[in-house]
């Protein structure tokens, strides 16, 4: 019996399969009566777990079907793990699929691999060796097979003396470890094989195997002891890489593992907490991190031992803080024997302490502290890597050798500056190059500032201004916050992010900003060159001391553009802004103390954002806010208390957006009809907003509009003046009765929620069905009694969800006229009798229906018309006594649900053994009394459900695909 994995869910970057070429990551090889509902049964659910999609074969499959499809799956598979028990050898099969896999691993040039796990046999077995206490199970069972497969029997027994001295799992020699210890490590052995928890690495790596090797020699794996092991030298000399290379070849060998990156700006950004939520949330689970909510609730975590007896490996890349590393991994005695802990740093000093504090005094430290410090790159490797960024070779062309050795020997062999300079001249002309050259030459002692000026003087202004922004606030932040205030400023952000990504300056990880240390201080000096003297001669300003300082002068920064004040904790009041003329951004960001902000913030008639979150102390904003003529973007603090808007805040022409959401604003000014630009207006969990004013339906440039969860009672008749508007929100709103019919007139509206409504009650106005443009209706756990014809109007409708509708007794027939429909989900609509209407059948774009917990008493034979539906939940229906036979016609169906039907009698209709894509069957709690014999049909089948299922007797031959039977 066999097994084979694969997982097509990995991201690009990240896939095994696309790494290795093969159809399948696992072939899984065992002996079905031995292991199949134990440890096999185990090991298959742990590795569906971590996302595996799973091929089966069983051995009731035909000769000539297992040749078609077991072989095949052997040649396309990378690891091969066969799981020796007593009966293996039992099985030809087994024997058989054995000795493909060592002829695959033959041919493979090492792309292939055998794992052996020895179960219940030791590996001597296993390579036929006898003695004489004990005949050998294995060389007996080849003697009986002699006589049937004497062809085969000598390459079966070369396969096992070959497999048995591979070194694998022998878990009669592991006394005090359960299966699942031994599953947990075939678990982590396979992911690391597939490179499945690499951390991702440029494929250009060069001369890094001799300091990788200088490193893991330090880190001493076979010692017991915590060790820790600072990783030391310049930005940019590649001491994250030779880290995340470490990290890559050490994890197989720890319980758990965690690669922290950024530390230093993660934690100025962010605060210590995120990055020890990123730690447990890595070493121990997601729930374990809920419960951090300050410092030291981890350090009272970790000091509690919820990791002392776990052997770990962590790397801190970029600390640059002694109190960045007491708050992540201050002791050894956090850790379990053998742990490992590595820090990146450009700081020689960090991780220095040698002792620590007692009531005893000084004493030595629990832990073992090593340092390695990164060197410069040997010339000719330097060369190596220069080449490949040139030229896309390991060494330059024979006419552009001097040149380049030239280049490098200026950049100081640092792999950033070579990896940068050398894109910069990728095809470019000699002279180009010449011309570099002579540049670099000009700067000899500031190596990588110079090559670094190279690229940037490459680029225009709207792409340095960006730059310049993405070095000094934006790295690590979500690229869409700061997209907005490029466009608005006239930056064009899609031309100069993919510039800045082109050319090497910056990278886009999980859709936020990465910028290379040394690129981030060259961004940095760069505006500080504006002058070196006087920050507010500068045009951006990001340490607090500076900012603090250039609010104090009476003659305020003429230049000043941006100004981040985030996190001054003392900060109660903003002096006066009005000699900051040029501002266009200020950042009061978790100003937590920030009470009142002073009126000359309306002069700033530059300012374009402001950044008011986590000033939970403010109450209001000042009138003269509405003075900002430019302002596109305001984020709005999160405050306990009620937060009031002023009249004044309806002037502001230019605003964008408006999330105050889960804010304590009790009501909108009526001058919000002035927000004539605003495409986003959020009021959810508002829950103090009782009304709308009228002028909102002034808001023309309005797309998007999130009432839920506030206590409005009714729209205005305005609402239906939002002529561009495609989303309206409004779930969880008690105080509606009824949707007004003006609805009717928002000619683009795309999706309509107001599930949860539990007051609205009546008909839908008939309206409805003009909204042309509407892909999904939600009117779920509401009170309305029906739906009108014009439901059949609504053409691009995908979704209808209407479930748990209490007062809705049918479905209008002209729901057939929705051709777009893909689901309809009328759960829990205990009112809902009769038969389905016949023009169901029409539905032919409807991949998922939802019946369930209703009263219908039958569903058509137009039901076999589906053609594309994927799902059918009927669960506790008592109205229907059988499935009707048109069910075999519905192609697609992979999940069919019955459970509960309490009515349904009799055996299940042949033409079920047509849903050759059906995976999931679920007939429990039913009177059915038996299952057709077409039910072997269904070669995708994998669970199949019969609990309390009193009257069937017996089953008939099951698919082999099967693998939950309930």
């Amino acid at each position: 019996m066999s097994l084979a994995f694969t997982d097509p869910t990995m991201e690009e970057g990240s896939n095994s399969q696309a790494l290795s070429g093969h159809s399948y990551d696992v072939f899984l090889s065992f002996r079905g009566p031995d292991t199949r509902y134990q440890f096999t049964d185990c090991l298959y659910n742990n590795l569906e777990e971590a996302g595996i999609i799973i091929y089966r074969d069983t051995e009731s499959l035909p000769v000539g079907k297992k040749i078609r499809e077991l072989l095949p799956a052997i040649e396309d598979s990378k690891i091969y793990i066969p799981i020796f028990s007593k009966t293996y050898a039992s099985s030809p099969w087994c024997l058989r699929e054995l000795a493909h896999m060592v002829e695959c691993t033959s041919k493979s040039n090492e792309n292939k691999e055998i794992l052996p796990i020895f179960l219940d046999v030791e590996p001597d077995v296993v390579k036929l060796r006898t003695n004489e206490l004990e005949p050998n199970l294995y060389r007996q069972a080849l003697s009986e097979h002699q006589k049937e497969f004497s062809a085969e029997v000598k390459s079966w027994e070369k396969a096992l003396i070959e497999v048995g001295k591979i070194r694998g799992w022998n878990w009669q020699e592991q006394e005090h470890k359960g299966q699942g210890d031994l599953i947990r490590s075939v678990r982590r052995t396979v992911l690391v094989k597939l490179k499945v928890i690499y951390e991702n690495v440029t494929k250009d790596l060069v001369g890094v195997e001799d300091r990788v090797e200088a490193i893991i020699k330090k880190l001493d794996l076979k010692s017991d002891r915590v060790q820790f092991l600072r990783i030391y030298g310049i930005g940019g000399i590649g001491k994250t890489t030779l880290a995340k290379v470490v990290f890559n070849q050490l994890l197989s060998s720890f319980h758990h593992c965690c690669f922290l990156a950024d530390v230093g700006e993660l934690s100025r950004r962010h605060g210590v907490v995120y990055l020890q939520k990123q730690l447990l949330k890595e070493l121990l689970d997601s729930h374990s991190s809920d419960q951090i909510y300050r410092e030291n609730c981890v350090i009272n975590m970790i000091t509690r031992g919820v990791l002392r007896n776990k052997k770990i490996l962590i790397v801190l890349d970029d600390v640059d803080e002694e109190e960045q590393l007491r708050n992540l991994a201050d002791r050894g005695d956090w850790f379990g024997s053998g742990s490992r802990i590595i820090i990146t740093t450009r700081y020689r000093d960090i991780l220095k302490i040698e002792g620590e504090a007692s009531s005893e005094g000084l004493v030595k430290k629990s832990a073992k502290i090593l340092t390695y410090e990164v060197e410069v790159m040997q010339e000719h490797h330097a060369l190596k890597l220069f080449s490949r960024y040139a030229f896309r070779r390991d060494y330059p062309p024979n006419h552009c050798v001097s040149l380049s050795k030239n280049i490098v020997h200026i950049l100081g062999k640092l792999p950033l500056a070579l990896e940068v300079v050398g894109s910069s001249l990728n095809g470019k002309p000699e002279d180009f190059w010449k011309e570099t050259l002579k540049k670099l030459q000009d700067a000899p002692h500031k190596r990588v500032r110079s090559a670094l000026m190279i690229t940037y003087q490459r680029l225009d202004n709207a792409q340095r201004e960006v730059f310049m922004d993405i070095a000094c606030f934006f790295i690590g932040v979500d690229k869409t916050y700061p997209f907005y205030m490029w466009d608005a400023l006239g930056y064009y952000p899609r031309n100069a992010i993919d510039a800045l990504y082109l050319m090497s300056l910056i990278k886009i990880k999980d859709n936020t900003f990465w910028m290379h240390d040394q690129v981030r201080i060259f961004g940095r000096d760069i505006v500080c060159e504006e002058n070196f003297k006087y920050p507010y001669e500068r045009s951006r300003v990001w340490h607090p001391e500076n900012a603090m300082t250039i609010l104090k002068r009476k003659e305020g920064a003429s230049k000043l553009k941006v100004l981040d004040l985030s996190n001054c904790k003392y900060l109660t009041r903003t002096p006066d802004l009005s000699k900051l003329v040029s501002l266009e951004r200020l950042i009061l960001e978790d100003c937590c103390n920030l009470i009142e902000i002073d009126p000359s913030i309306g002069k700033l008639d530059s300012l374009i954002a402001l950044n008011l979150n986590g000033c939970q102390s403010l109450q209001e904003l000042p009138e003269v806010i509405g003075c900002l003529q430019h302002l596109t973007e305001i984020v709005m603090p999160d405050i306990l208390d009620k937060f009031i808007l002023p009249e004044t805040f309806g002037k502001l022409k230019s605003l964008l957006t408006l999330d105050v959401s889960q804010r304590q604003i009790s009501k909108l000014p009526f001058s919000i009809g002035g927000l004539v630009e605003l495409t986003r207006l959020n009021l959810y969990q508002c829950t103090k907003i009782k009304e709308l004013p009228d002028s909102v339906g002034k808001l023309q440039s309005l797309v998007e509009l999130d009432l839920s969860w506030t206590s409005i009672g009714h729209l205005p008749d305005s609402i239906g003046d939002l002529k561009q508007l495609k989303v309206l929100r409004m779930s969880h709103i008690i105080g509606i009765t009824k949707l007004p019919r003006v609805i009717g007139l928002m000619e683009k509206l795309e999706e309509l929620d107001v599930s949860d409504c539990w007051n609205l009650v009546g008909e839908i106005p008939e309206e409805i069905g003009s909204l042309s443009c509407l892909k999904v209706l939600d009117l779920s756990d509401t009170h309305i009694c029906g739906l009108p014809n014009s439901i059949g109007s609504l053409k691009q409708l995908r979704v209808l969800r209407m479930s748990h509708i209490r007062g809705i007794t049918k479905l209008p027939s002209a729901i057939g006229l929705v051709e777009k429909l893909e689901e309809l989900n009328a759960r829990g609509c205990h009112s809902l009798t009769g038969e389905i209407f016949e023009e169901i059948g029409k539905l032919s774009c409807l991949r998922i229906l939802d019946l369930s917990d209703t009263h219908i008493c039958g569903l058509p034979h137009s039901i076999g018309n589906l053609k594309q539906l994927r799902v059918l939940r009927m669960s506790h229906i008592r109205g229907i006594t059988k499935l009707p036979s048109a069910i075999g016609l519905v192609e697609k169906l992979e999940e069919l649900n019955a459970r509960g039907y309490q009515n349904l009698t009799g055996e299940i209709p042949e033409e079920i053994g047509k849903l050759s894509c059906l995976r999931i069957l679920d007939l429990s709690d039913t009177l059915v009394s038996g299952l057709p014999t077409t039910v072997s049909h269904l070669s995708n089948l994998q669970t199949l459900s019969l609990e309390s299922c009193p009257r069937i007797k017996q089953l008939p031959v099951l698919p082999s695909s099967l693998t939950c039977l309930r």
